[in-house]
C-alpha cells in the first residue's frame, strides 16, 4: 500500500497554521471557477458550488448544523473575491451571498479533500 506524503502546504493546513497566500487568485471566465496557484507551482481549482457550500459562516454553519440547507442553484457564479489581509480572501457569490471568509489553510485543506468543519 501507497501512503501519501504531504506537501508542506498541506502539513502545515492540516495542523491549522496559517499558510502564505497564492502568487495566485484567478476567477474563471465563466465566473464559475476560483483557481489558487501556490508558490510551489501547484494549482487547486474549485467549483463557485464547492465553495458556497463549504461557506464558513456562522448563518451557514447554523444552517448545515440544523440540516436546513438548500443546495446553491446551478448557475452560481462567483460574483467577486476581496483579500482578507495575508490570511484569507472574501468570496461574494451570485446569490448575494458575500459573508464567508476562506483562510488559504481552509483552502488548502478543502482541496485535499477534507471535509467542511460544521
Amino acid at each position: 500500500m501507497t501512503t501519501h506524503e504531504p506537501s508542506p502546504r498541506e502539513a502545515l493546513a492540516a495542523h491549522g497554521i496559517p499558510l502564505p497566500p497564492p502568487r495566485e487568485v484567478r476567477v474563471s471566465t465563466e465566473r464559475d471557477r476560483l483557481t489558487l496557484v501556490w508558490g510551489d507551482g501547484r494549482q487547486d481549482v474549485f467549483e463557485a458550488r464547492t465553495l458556497r457550500q463549504n461557506c464558513q459562516s456562522a448563518k451557514a454553519k447554523r444552517l448545515r448544523l440544523t440540516g436546513t440547507t438548500i443546495g446553491p442553484a446551478a448557475d452560481l457564479a462567483i460574483a467577486s473575491v476581496s483579500p482578507i489581509g495575508t490570511y484569507a480572501i472574501n468570496i461574494a457569490f451570485s446569490d448575494g451571498h458575500d459573508r464567508g471568509i476562506y483562510p488559504w489553510s481552509f483552502l488548502a485543506e478543502l482541496a485535499a479533500g477534507a471535509k467542511a468543519i460544521t
